[in-house]
């Protein structure tokens, strides 16, 4: 993982005392809401006015991969204030931005789970099914 992003998790943590997502997006004033999203997105970073929002696809709501999808729009809201974006689960065509936004998801969660049970997952399933971060992902990060 890169180093920027180890840098932000940790900065995260020190500044919030948790990495739990849902948490970190109230201390930063972003806004969440789940909504019907039409041509299969699973969530968006947007900016319109002074008050930056998360919309999730409603679909998530009851979902571990809420978690997942959550943190990755986390990362663009706190790296990248400018963009608006969009996750769709399409792993073969991934920006710079994409693939950094699926890297601090994962990590984060990594943490999280270690601050949730003071011990780390010991395969990437237990990733997967706590909160949805694929496995593609947790099994690159396991393997550091």
């Amino acid at each position: 993982m890169s180093d920027r992003i180890d840098e932000l998790v940790e900065e995260l943590y020190d500044q919030y005392g948790t990495l739990d997502p849902f948490a970190l997006i109230e201390h930063n004033g972003i806004d969440l809401h789940y909504v019907p999203f039409m041509n299969n997105p699973m969530g968006q970073y947007i900016k319109l006015t002074d008050t930056p929002t998360i919309l999730l696809s409603d679909r998530l709501e009851n979902s571990p991969e809420r978690y997942f999808v959550l943190t990755h729009e986390l990362h663009h809201a706190l790296e990248h204030e400018e963009l608006s974006g969009y996750y769709v689960f399409n792993y073969r065509s991934r920006s710079k931005l994409e693939t950094e936004a699926n890297a601090f998801a994962t990590t984060l969660l990594f943490h999280y789970y270690l601050e949730e049970h003071q011990l780390a997952p010991d395969t990437s399933q237990i990733l997967e099914f706590t909160y949805g971060v694929p496995s593609e992902f947790s099994e690159l990060y396991l393997k550091l």
